[in-house]
């Protein structure tokens, strides 16, 4: 399925057009419509998938999905549950795929009803919030699993290409040749090694110290490395290389992929894409999401 975000481009230029008819849900929440679609409303236990834009009274935005690249789900409750449903979970029982609306909410009602929490001590709770939604469409279960597996897949190729392009930049601007794998590791051999390059099922002895693109060490298994970087912990003694069984271990795929391009006394660089590492997870204070990592490998022992 393409994915598109021109809908709220429409949205945002008719929000406030004379065209849009104003409705009400059974329990009297009011929305109005911007754009219909093609009127086969959801059945309960459908998945409607749209996009939104929020904004408070001041014009300021709080959340749009088309720059996260993420729309929202909504699975469709039992219709027995309609008259304790909120007026904003009312509004999209009555929406169709290709239908754009948009509605209001008291910044009160959207924190105690729709979320179900309560108002944080920095929010204005003067200010009105007002969406504008886009359904984008409905599926069953199953349609909506492929849809986000797929999805998930075009955000992740879109990622590598965008932490490539970084790495590169990076890597021109030091002046350093790299190479690159399959998958999209760029390397820098500093040391040969000897004998056949490593291959899956073998188990290595790897030295590594890890670090950001700006030089941030966050890990080390040289104590020397360790103590320099301010990371040393008397509880890791004694400081020792790690044992990797490529593709077996439990470790992040960049390093399955670079070693097998090295042999065993192989020194390395290696530059990791963020979906090759630990992707849009925030491991730690230095590792953000969606964060590039170098290593300095060396392959100690095979075995």
């Amino acid at each position: 399925m393409k994915l598109t975000f021109a809908l709220f481009g429409i949205l945002m230029m008719t929000a406030c057009s004379d065209s849009t008819t104003t409705k009400k849900t059974p329990n009297g929440f009011e929305y109005k419509v911007i754009k219909t679609g093609d009127g086969v409303l959801p059945k309960p236990g459908e998945i409607m998938v749209f996009n939104y834009i929020m904004k408070d009274s001041k014009d300021s935005l709080w959340f749009d999905t088309s720059t996260e690249g993420m729309p929202m789900a909504l699975p469709i409750g039992d219709s027995a549950n309609v008259e304790q449903e909120p007026g904003m979970i009312q509004v999209f029982r009555m929406l169709s795929k290709g239908d754009s609306v948009s509605f209001n909410l008291s910044v009160n009602t959207f924190f105690t009803e729709v979320s179900g929490g309560f108002v944080p001590p920095t929010v204005d709770t003067t200010r009105s919030l007002n969406f504008y939604v886009g359904v984008m469409d409905i599926m069953d279960m199953a349609g909506y699993q492929a849809f986000q597996t797929e999805l998930m897949e075009k955000k992740s190729a879109a990622q590598v290409e965008k932490d490539g392009a970084e790495i590169d930049a990076f890597l021109k601007e030091k002046g350093v040749d790299a190479q690159k794998t399959e998958s999209g590791v760029r390397y820098v051999i500093t040391q040969e090694g000897e004998g056949e390059t490593l291959t899956s099922g073998q188990t290595v002895s790897v030295n590594y110290s890890g670090y950001l693109l700006d030089g941030t060490h966050f890990d080390s298994s040289v104590k020397e490395v360790a103590q320099e970087k301010g990371l040393y912990n008397p509880q890791r003694e004694p400081y020792s290389p790690y044992d990797v069984t490529i593709d077996q271990t439990s470790v992040i795929r960049g390093w399955h992929d670079a070693f097998k391009v090295l042999k065993k006394g192989s020194k390395a660089t290696i530059y990791i894409p963020s979906s090759l590492a630990y992707g849009p997870q925030q491991r730690s204070e230095v590792i953000k999401a969606n964060a590039i990592l170098v290593f300095d490998l060396e392959i100690v022992d095979v075995k």
